[in-house]
Parts: structure tokens; sequence; C-alpha cells
């Protein structure tokens, strides 16, 4: 039996990506390998009220000291592996006193940000630069680090950051189950006329005014709509809204729930991303498992994990995405493969494969470090003269 603490940066009863991926492994794990694994998910952040006592310039940097302190003072003894969930909190790696640590890493856009990748994006603060920077190289000190991506794992490599026991690819899952089926759509999208889907943040890499760019790029002789979900716009997206020309035809819908997201995937003619980096991407996924078809950018991640199921044009490329999107509202045969290709596509991205291979990682891991402890004991007994391996050292324990 593996024993493997799973350790949790995020901040409790607030929504966001780390609780999932925590929630996924652990669940998935659980399902295919509850004979070969014990699971722990070990909290190391702080609670929201901990926060809000903390005045706001200072909240960022209580949250970081918090989880490090933590890392640095956990028990890591009840364990095999340790696993940090989110590699942003890398420094948290370099602190936990286990010769067996794995990191997951998202990606890496703070660093790429740094490096004015980004066009328009803003600039990183110093003190961000320094948390930036520290947490990569806690990262390349772990044992082992996952990426969700190949294009993840040569960012890391384009930053020497490499672990002694390598980077391993291994994606994230999607919960088909959530997505499918039919479902009322909820009352305030009217089914007069089709509509486009959209799901971001107000992060620039999420490119919000992307997707209107495409959309009053459609020719006016196919009637559609655009449905923009997450946050609610900022200024700035305001003001491109209202400089579209086609505003009247645009929609925002605050933060749905999962019911409602998944209602409004399955009645979109087609769901469209045009984002400017994804360290994975679940959106489309999600689109997919629902039968919606998807119309995107080639940006990070994207094209490896939608593959040929989906419209995948060169980022900023508005006008192919736009012809792409009038395709999918035109041509049945074309929407209806496109769907096709999309359900056979998630097929790749099962939690039965996410826990085969996060458990092949742990395996090998395992098995590197009993292979360093056992050449460790044979230089120590070859200096002593001796074949007899020392008493304190019990391999069976690690394996």
């Amino acid at each position: 039996m593996i024993r493997v603490a799973l350790l949790d940066t995020t901040v409790p009863g607030e929504p966001g990506s780390m609780g999932r991926y925590r929630d996924q492994l652990a669940g998935a794990l659980d399902t295919y390998f509850s004979d070969e694994v014990e699971v722990s998910v070990k909290f190391l952040g702080c609670g929201r009220e901990t926060l809000d006592r903390t005045p706001n310039r200072l909240r960022m940097w209580r949250r970081h000291y918090h989880i490090w302190r933590a890392a640095r003072n956990l028990d890591v003894s009840q364990y095999d592996v340790v696993h940090l969930l989110d590699g942003s909190f890398g420094y948290a790696a370099g602190a936990v006193q286990s010769d067996c640590v794995v990191v997951t890493v998202h990606d890496v856009i703070p660093r790429l940000q740094m490096d004015g990748v980004f066009a328009g994006a803003p600039p990183v603060g110093r003190g961000a630069r320094w948390l930036i920077n520290q947490s990569l190289r806690g990262v390349g000190a772990s044992s082992v680090v996952c990426s969700d991506s190949q294009s993840t794992a040569e960012d890391l490599r384009r930053y020497d950051c490499s672990p002694r026991g390598g980077i391993r690819v291994v994606p994230l899952a999607v919960e088909s189950e959530l997505f499918e089926g039919s479902g009322e759509v909820p009352r305030d999208v009217g089914q007069s006329t089709p509509f486009l889907f959209h799901l971001g943040n107000n992060g620039f890499y999420k490119n919000r005014a992307g997707a209107i760019e495409v959309f009053k790029r459609i020719h006016t002789s196919v009637p559609v709509r655009l449905v923009l979900a997450g946050p609610a716009p900022d200024e700035s997206l305001r003001q491109v809204c209202s400089a579209s020309g086609v505003a009247e035809r645009i929609e925002f819908v605050i933060d749905p729930d999962q019911d409602a997201l998944a209602k409004y995937y399955r009645a979109a003619a087609a769901f469209l991303f045009p984002s400017l980096y994804e360290g994975f991407g679940w959106p489309p996924l999600e689109a997919m498992a629902a039968g919606c078809p998807v119309v995107c950018s080639d940006a990070g991640s994207l094209r490896e994990v939608v593959g040929d199921a989906g419209v995948v044009a060169s980022c900023r490329d508005y006008d192919a995405m736009a012809r792409g999107c009038e395709r999918l509202l035109t041509e049945e045969a074309f929407r209806h493969e496109t769907v096709r290709a999309g359900r056979e596509r998630i097929k790749h991205f099962s939690r039965e494969r996410l826990a085969e291979r996060m458990m092949g990682v742990y395996q090998e891991l395992l098995e590197s470090s009993c292979e360093d402890r056992t050449m460790a004991g044979r230089n120590i007994d070859q200096k002593k003269g001796g074949g007899k391996m020392p008493s304190t050292w019990n391999l069976e324990s690690n394996t």
C-alpha cells in the first residue's frame, strides 16, 4: 500500500480549478486503486477568516508564508509520497522534508508573462517576480514533476526546471457525466436564435475580448448571438463590447453554477475559445462531452488537447475562427462529424487514465528511491569492507 499525501493550497470554500483537481485526483485514485494506494489530503493554506483579518496589501504574503510554514512542519513520516498539487506554490516542495516529492505544474503563465511573451499583458511586480522564481526553483528541486500537457513540460524545460526524476505528462480528466444528457436551457437563453458560447475569466490570457472579435467577423447573413459566461466583465471588456457594433447580440451570464453551465454547453451552436494560452484547458473537453462542437486557438496546450476533434486556428487568427463558426452554423454534416469526433476525443481524458498515469509516477518514484538507497547502502558497506546492509534501513516500507 502506497501512502500518499496530497498537499492542498486552496482557500477553503472558494471555487477554482485547483479544488477540482484535488477532488478529481483523490477520487480517481480511490476508485481505481483503492487496494494499492491510501490517499490523505493535507491542507497547507489558511482560511478565509484569517485572510480577511489581514490588510489587503499583506494578504498574498500571509497566504504564501502560511503555506511555506505548514509545508516545512509537515510530518512526512506517515507517507511514502508527498504530492504538491499546484506548482504555483513550488517553494513548498523545497520546504517539505521528504525524498519523494511530486509536484503538478499546470502552467507557467506568470513566468512567461515576466518575459513579455504575451503582448499587452500587465507587467509583473518585483515581489511577484521573486515569488515566481522561488516557486520554479522549488519545482526543479522536487523528485518528479507532473505537467498537464506536453506544452507545459516544454515550458518548464525552457526555464531549466529539471527535477532529478524528470517531467511526466499526466493530463487532467473530464467528468463527462456532468455535461452529458439533456435538460431545459436556462430561461434567460432564448432559443429563437442560435448562440456561440464562451467560458472564461477576466484574465488577459482567457481573451474574452477575442471572442467578441471573432463574433463580429461572422457574416451578417448567419443569425447568431454570443453568450459570455464567467465573472462580471471588467471595464475594459465592457468598452470592447460597446465599441464592437454588435453589443445588442452579446449576453453576459455571471458565474453560472455547474448545472446551468452544462445546459449552456448542450444548447450552444458552438463553443468558442480563442485563448492566448492554456496549460491544459478543461472547457473545450467539457463542451465536447456535452455534444457541443469546439472552435479554439492553438495556444499552449489546446492543439494537443483538442486534436482533430474541433476547429483549431492560429492564435489571434480571428478570421479563421469566424469561418469555423460559420461552417458549424450552416453545414449540418460538418457539425455532426465535429460533434462525433469530440465525443471520441474525450475518451482519452478519463479519470481511469488519470489514476493509471499518476500511479505509474508514484510507483516509478518509489522504485527509483529504493534503488538509490540500495546503491548508497552498498557503497557504505564496501567502504566498511562488509556486505551487510545497516539494520536501520527498511527498504520494504518504501515499496
